[in-house]
């Protein structure tokens, strides 16, 4: 009865989260929450992700000529460690710095599709949203990035980013998606899925794959402009942002459940502490099972 009321409640806060309700849950339990939705993620996931340490994505917005400069470094590290991330590429700066670019893809990793322009972004489409935007022209933002990344670095991506994921509010552009032939999307975060951050179908077909949440601020992403880079960031001590690292990784290989973590790339090279998150995620006991969005979707698409 009790764990009943209780998985209806995080269910209820994650959708109509607030200023009042994040200062009441960051307050007084987010420990409390953050377990609760990993407990409820992990009784949801049984049979559609498998058994075992749960499954891991680990991805990158390539948004700043800064992160394009960090690329190489990163691509070194990641190799270092074992790990293969989603790159999401904006069409403009694949055009500009290609050979930096056709580096993730020589070392293996996946590319996404972030749209020609980014719409919003201060330096190449300021003041637009990619909300405001008609249908046709998500889909031409969607379709000429996607034609850049097959031109210039022989990659036709099967996935997607919307510019500032988590703030789109709008589902227009999952049918621009099906339209172009994509199969999958990571454009929201875990807390506005319907099932506590798994995997889910959404419109038209494509699959989307939630953005996971700061086990201590869990409407917020654990990103390393969260914890790291931003005014007054939230996790900046020594060793408090891998210990995040640890304790989310940790709470899906416990349950069996999904852990979709995104940073950008020139923080892994700009901050100790970002490489030493990373480190947690080195494939052994405890870290979840590594896959590409592409890989993951082929699983549930055969499950």
């Amino acid at each position: 009865m009790i764990s009943s009321w209780l998985s209806r409640l995080i269910a209820v806060l994650g959708r109509r989260r607030g200023r009042v309700i994040a200062g009441l849950v960051y307050t007084f339990g987010p420990g409390v929450f953050t377990r609760r939705f990993y407990l409820e993620q992990g009784r949801s996931v049984r049979g559609r992700l498998g058994e075992g340490p749960g499954i891991l994505n680990l991805s990158f917005d390539v948004d700043y000529p800064e992160d394009v400069e960090a690329l190489g470094t990163l691509c070194d590290i990641l190799a270092e460690l074992g790990l293969v991330a989603s790159f999401a590429v904006i069409g403009k700066w694949v055009e500009k710095y290609p050979r930096e670019h056709r580096l993730l893809v020589d070392a293996g990793h996946e590319i996404l599709n972030h749209t020609y322009t980014h719409p919003d972004h201060d330096l190449l489409h300021p003041r637009e949203p990619f909300d405001s935007l008609s249908f046709h022209e998500q889909k031409e933002q969607i379709k000429r990035c996607h034609e850049v990344c097959a031109d210039v670095l022989g990659v036709r991506p099967a996935g997607f980013r919307a510019p500032h994921f988590g703030n789109v509010t709008g589902g227009n552009f999952y049918g621009a998606l099906m339209e172009v032939g994509y199969r999958f999307s990571s454009s929201v975060i875990s807390v506005d899925g319907p099932e506590f951050g798994l995997p889910f179908a959404a419109a038209h077909g494509i699959w989307e794959f939630p953005v996971s949440c700061c086990p201590r601020h869990p409407f917020t992403v654990l990103d390393t402009w969260h914890a790291l880079r931003k005014k007054r960031a939230r996790h900046s001590a020594p060793g408090q942002f891998a210990a995040l690292i640890s304790e989310a990784a940790a709470l899906v290989s416990g349950n069996s459940g999904y852990l979709n973590l995104y940073l950008d790339p020139r923080d892994v090279v700009e901050y100790a502490e970002a490489r030493r998150g990373l480190e947690r995620l080195k494939p052994g006991p405890g870290v979840p099972s590594q896959l590409t969005y592409a890989q993951l979707m082929d699983r549930l698409a055969g499950s």
